[in-house]
């Protein structure tokens, strides 16, 4: 597969941390007892001398980490210091020094020293509040509430049927895409439709991710998420093929489609404009070439090196199609049984894919064969 990260460093980080707090880590017991108790805590995780340095009074504490000891040391007013490997309680009932600089958006003094503090040492910092009961994870510049069980299970379930969803409408958008590039006709309407459903897809497994972790142990009913690995690579090799060359590289325009909002993914035109083509797509019908990248990922034991020399040197899957045997071997990775594989796989393909139903529906008034694709997305 490409080298393009699907995820942003702020999104990687944040569920890393969620999984240190999921229920059943030894971390959220203690935090549990703090709730339970409701005595309120304010923690930070790291113990380095820069950290240290920024505490002042309180007790060195220096002992094993156990949820009892954290509960019992909560009920004093300081912020709790843990190691970095959170084995041991470094300190207890420290005051946090921040800085007058360093700007925050919260109003209790606790979640406000939290969040100034966790921005000016780039470490994890949790604020559980003594009134309302809630966990906050503070974490550089980002901030995260902690939802109670009930209200996960809830979005859960919904996001779970939105899924289905989804799935279900980007299988009608590929076999149409399908069908369209492997006689030709591929046009910027087919494969927008495409991307916007590949990335919903994507996103909605993402959001059943932070909710299995957010549960933890709780989270029995989401243990067996489907396997979308396929689909979720579907959308980066879609956008690999048809990014504009006016793009330095498919990751620019794959990091625009990831920056769109839930509203604004739902643009044709921003997904247009993502791609490198006008936002008010002029012609949605003009016919495009792919490069080839997403059907050869479906041709067996061709690595994506391979591929990208192939598609280096034809340029358009039309070209690699009609190529010869010997022109594909030609290409450095590609061995005689290799082009034959390639040849074969791609005559098959073309052979027997099915027409896609949507494309045997009367369509009024002459309109293009595209239009049917506005019930698809959701």
């Amino acid at each position: 597969m490409p080298n393009i990260s699907m995820e942003n460093q702020k999104t990687r980080e944040l569920f890393a941390t969620l999984k240190l707090l999921s229920p059943g880590t030894y971390l959220r017991e203690g935090i549990d007892y703090i709730i339970q108790g409701k005595t309120g805590g304010l923690i930070v995780i790291g113990d380095t001398p820069e950290i240290l340095d920024l505490t002042e009074g309180g007790f060195r504490i220096n002992c094993p980490y156990t949820p009892t000891r954290l509960y019992e040391l909560s009920k004093m007013d300081g912020a709790i210091i843990l190691s970095e490997d959170i084995k041991r309680i470094v300190r207890a009932n420290v005051t946090l020094r921040t800085s007058s600089s360093v700007p925050s958006t919260e109003t209790g003094l606790r979640h406000r020293s939290a969040d100034k503090f966790a921005k000016e040492i780039e470490h994890i910092v949790l604020a559980v509040s003594q009134s309302r009961n809630t966990l906050t994870l503070y974490l550089k510049n980002q901030h995260y509430i902690f939802r109670e069980c009930p209200t996960l299970l809830s979005g859960a379930n919904q996001t779970m049927l939105a899924l289905t969803q989804h799935l279900k409408a980007l299988q009608s958008a590929i076999a149409i895409l399908n069908w369209a590039e492997l006689r030709g006709n591929a046009t910027l309407a087919d494969v927008i439709t495409a991307i916007q459903l590949c990335e919903r897809v994507r996103r909605a497994e993402r959001e059943l991710i932070r909710y299995r972790i957010e549960l933890g142990t709780q989270a029995e009913s989401l243990q067996h998420i489907p396997e979308l690995t396929t689909e979720i690579e579907s959308g980066l090799l879609i956008t690999k093929d048809y990014y504009h060359e006016s793009l330095r590289d498919a990751s620019e325009a794959f990091k625009k489609i990831l920056g769109l909002d839930a509203n604004s993914l739902a643009s044709q035109g921003n997904i247009s404009e993502a791609l490198g083509y006008p936002s008010d797509i002029p012609n949605t019908f003009d016919v495009l070439k792919p490069r080839g990248y997403r059907m050869l990922s479906q041709v067996p034991c061709i690595p994506f090196t391979t591929i990208e020399n192939i598609v280096h040197k034809f340029k358009t899957l039309d070209e690699i199609y009609t190529a010869a045997v010997d022109e594909l071997q030609a290409v450095d990775g590609v061995g005689k049984a290799e082009a034959a594989t390639i040849k074969d796989t791609l005559a098959q393909m073309k052979t027997t894919s099915v027409h896609p139903h949507v494309l045997a529906l009367s369509v009024p008034n002459g309109e293009k064969r595209n239009q049917p694709l506005k019930d698809c997305v959701f």
